[in-house]
C-alpha cells in the first residue's frame, strides 16, 4: 500500500503508482507564480529607435512604427522626465494592443 507525500491518504491499494501525490493533492498543488514581463524591459531602447520632428509650430515625438508618443506647441515649456514618462506609457499601450489578435 502506498501513501500520498502531502496529504498521506492512500494511493493504491493493489498495485504500484508511479505518483508520489494523491489527485487530489495534485489539483490542489500551487503552481510557481512567473512574474508578469514589465513594460520597462520592452521599453529600454525606446529613445534609440525615436525620431523628434518640427512641424506645424509642435515638437513631435514618434516611434519607429510612425506612432506619435509625445507632442507640444513650440513655445511650451515641458519637462524632459515628464515627456519620457509619458512617451513610454503610451508605446507601452500600443505595443500591447498590437500583439493581441
Amino acid at each position: 500500500m502506498q501513501f500520498c507525500k502531502d496529504c498521506g491518504g492512500v494511493l493504491n491499494l493493489f498495485g504500484n503508482n508511479t505518483s508520489e501525490l494523491c489527485s487530489s493533492c495534485i489539483q490542489h498543488k500551487k503552481k510557481p507564480e512567473t512574474a508578469p514581463p514589465t513594460l520597462q524591459q520592452d521599453n529600454d531602447d525606446l529613445l534609440a529607435e525615436c525620431i523628434l520632428t518640427v512641424k506645424n509650430g509642435k515638437i513631435i515625438l514618434s516611434s519607429k512604427e510612425g506612432w506619435q508618443l509625445w507632442s507640444a506647441p513650440l513655445d511650451s515649456q515641458t519637462n524632459l522626465g515628464s515627456m519620457l514618462k509619458s512617451a513610454k506609457l503610451i508605446y507601452g499601450i500600443r505595443s500591447n494592443r498590437k500583439k493581441k489578435p
